[in-house]
């Protein structure tokens, strides 16, 4: 966590690694702080990890389903708790989200091998799910080296069986934990545009002094839905929301996350100039 207490009075500015990254950094030496990798990027392509000697790893996870009901393999644990070791990453950012669930299989022959959905989805917000987080989240205490800070999720649609908003959903959360959180700001103007709250008005809600680290990144529009594009470039909302929470909270780093195709560097450029200045204004 060094390059993190160099400069405690200074959020560090991080790309999540994507295409065109490379060349980006080896044109802008010294521009960003970090970058943030996925864990199963790294499981898969280890080699990766030597990009440490030319900046620090922030280590990115959507494996361990901690809004779900169930647990991750012991070997993906085992190996989550490697890469940790390896990457010397300050914190483990993890979606606040569930990416296993039961086997389907046919009720006459029925397989109780877990199934990996591929892509953490929103889980019911409500109180069963708060308490199956802070049971999770108790049970990764001693596990890990490094703190797990909780992302929040992307809200497409009325999850059946909810009680609550996002908001309060996190908000309980954060209450009934000791966790930081991982504010993306994107994931949070999807939710509040799909279920039509003001973002601006909800965002004052959350516990932002609890924010470790924000994520930016785009999103768009397809058949009265809001998705997440990190192929796209951040919308005014995006930055506008930004500004709330630097208002109030000083958080650790900010990652752009703009991974899915080879940015234009004109973009990232200014998109990482307009961030810097929006957390460095007094």
């Amino acid at each position: 966590m060094k390059f993190f207490e160099a400069d405690e009075g200074r959020t560090q500015i991080g790309l999540a690694y994507g295409p065109g990254f490379e060349g980006f950094i080896a044109s802008n030496a010294g521009l960003i702080d970090y970058v943030e990798i996925p864990f199963e990027q790294l499981r898969h392509t280890p080699q990766l990890g030597i990009i440490q000697e030319q900046l620090p790893i922030v280590l990115h996870c959507a494996s361990l389903s901690v809004a779900g009901f169930i647990a991750p393999s012991d070997a993906t644990v085992d190996a989550l708790v490697d890469r940790v070791r390896h990457t010397r990453t300050p914190w483990i950012g993890e979606h606040l989200a569930f990416v296993s669930a039961d086997g389907i299989t046919e009720e006459a022959d029925r397989d109780l091998t877990p199934t990996n959905l591929t892509y953490t989805l929103c889980p019911q917000l409500s109180d069963e799910t708060v308490q199956r987080v802070v049971e999770n989240m108790a049970s990764f205490k001693d596990v890990f080296s490094v703190p797990l800070i909780l992302e929040n999720s992307p809200q497409y649609f009325p999850v059946p069986g909810s009680t609550m908003n996002m908001v309060d959903f996190v908000s309980e959360v954060a209450s009934q934990t000791d966790t930081g959180l991982l504010l993306d700001l994107s994931h949070f103007a999807i939710t509040s545009l799909n279920t039509k709250v003001d973002a601006v008005k909800e965002i004052d809600r959350l516990p932002l002094e609890r924010v470790v680290e924000i994520h930016v990144s785009g999103y768009n529009e397809q058949e009265g839905v809001v998705w997440d594009d990190h192929a796209a470039p951040a919308s005014a909302l995006v930055f506008d929301l930004l500004a709330r929470v630097a208002a109030r909270a000083r958080p650790k780093a900010l990652t752009l996350e703009y991974n899915w195709l080879t940015f234009p560097t004109s973009v990232l450029l200014s998109h990482i100039e307009r961030s810097r200045a929006l957390l460095e204004r007094v």
